[in-house]
Order: C-alpha cells, then structure tokens, then sequence
C-alpha cells in the first residue's frame, strides 16, 4: 500500500455523540483536568481527529456547552409569538434535561473563564451573548407593541431572566424549572414592564369623558 486511508471527520451523530462525552467528562473533572486524550479515550476517537475539528480545548468546551439548549427553538422569527408573555415563555421553556445539567457545566468552566481569555471571548460570544439577544428582541417587539414604555431600560429589564436563573443555579444547585422561570415572568418581569407605561393624565381623560 502507498498510504493510509484519511479518517473520516466527525460530523453528525457523531460528532453529537463526541461532544457529549465532552460534556459528561467536564463534569466529572472540570475545565483543568479535561485534556484532549481524556476525551479520545472516552469517546473512542483519535486524538488527532478531535484536534482537526476544534484546534484548542476553549473550541471543544464551547462547542459542547452550546449544544445545550435550554429552549430548543433559538430562532428569532418563529420565537415572536405577537406578545411579550408569549415570548417569554417561548423563550423560558425549559428542557427538563438541560435545566438540570446547565449549572453543573457552567459550574466546571466558570473558574477557567476568568483566566482563560479563549475560553471567556468564545463563552461570550458563542453562549452568552446569543442568548442575551434573543432576550433583547422580545423587549424591543414588546415595546414597539407599547407593551413597555418608551423610556425603559430594555438592558435592565432582559438582565432579569438571566440573573435569576443564575441565582437559583448558584443557591440549589439545580436549573429553575419552568414553573419557577414562569414565575418570574407573572410576578417580576410583567408587572417591571407594565409599571414603564406612561401614567394617564387624569385631566385630559376627564376632558375626553366630559
């Protein structure tokens, strides 16, 4: 023979298969110890293979904890449902699954984040952010609907989900289930936005009336 086959890349089922190990292994031993031989070991691939797919460990990770979706339908057209209720909980519905693994990934990484700055530019940009701004457009659609008023902090109120998600993660060690993220919209989000609205001017409306 004049050369050896190329291994085929991971790709599809298979690459879902890997990055599970990846996710199942960051777990079990955190951001430091997880090397590139532990995960070819455990997932049965070449450690070859898995560096020609993500060069550097921040690539793997992230690529791993992406794949975790909270709400499986991150897409912007089909998450305006026409009301800002309807968004948010489009957009907090929560995978029983994934609610219960999430904090224990971010768990393992967050450490590594504040001295990794791979690891924290792609975290930002690749998990972070994209989540923040589906946040964001609900806000924006619901204000342009006048469900918000013109002067809200659409910043401010988007950081609420978020920060109660992490807050509950961090003091039960558990994701918030849906109920409790539907919670936060009925009892904290809604009303934040409902007291943005303009109050109405009781002389003009008596002037209307009269």
């Amino acid at each position: 023979m004049t050369g050896t086959a190329a291994r085929p890349r991971i790709a599809g089922d298979r690459e879902d298969a890997v990055l599970d190990g990846v996710l199942e292994a960051l777990v079990e031993v955190g951001y430091d110890k997880l090397t590139f031989d532990l995960v070819a070991a455990r997932v049965r691939a070449g450690k070859a293979t898995l560096y020609r797919r993500w060069p550097t460990k921040a690539d793997l990770v992230v690529a791993a904890v992406s794949q975790v979706k909270v709400c499986p339908d991150n897409d912007l057209d089909r998450l305006d449902t026409g009301s800002l209720r309807g968004d948010l909980e489009a957009l907090t519905c929560g995978d029983a699954e994934a609610t219960e693994l999430l904090p224990s990934v971010m768990a393992a990484i967050v450490a590594a984040v504040h001295r990794d700055d791979d690891l924290r530019t792609q975290v930002e940009e690749q998990i972070i952010r994209p989540r923040y701004e589906l946040l964001l457009a609900a806000f924006e659609r619901a204000q342009q609907r006048g469900e918000i008023g013109p002067d809200a902090d659409l910043a401010l109120l988007a950081s609420v989900i978020p920060a109660m998600a992490i807050r509950h993660s961090v003091e039960l060690g558990t994701g918030p289930t849906t109920e409790h993220m539907r919670r936060v919209v009925e009892q904290v989000l809604l009303p934040a936005c409902a007291a943005t609205l303009p109050t109405p001017d009781p002389q003009q409306s008596a002037t209307t009336t009269g």
